[in-house]
């Protein structure tokens, strides 16, 4: 598979607020104990159940 600069999990970061937000997602995986994959999947779930 090949990923473009910047993605992750099928998000491509562009940009200094998208890295941001991915610093934040890291630094809460790392908390976790997690990759940032399954961070970033967990949030999306979590957030797609509140709806």
């Amino acid at each position: 598979m090949n990923k473009e600069h910047g993605q992750v999990t099928g998000i491509i970061w562009r940009g200094p607020d998208d890295l941001a937000i991915y610093q934040q997602l890291k630094e809460y995986a790392d908390k976790k104990g997690i990759s940032v994959s399954k961070a970033a999947k967990q949030l999306i779930n979590a957030a797609l159940r509140k709806d």
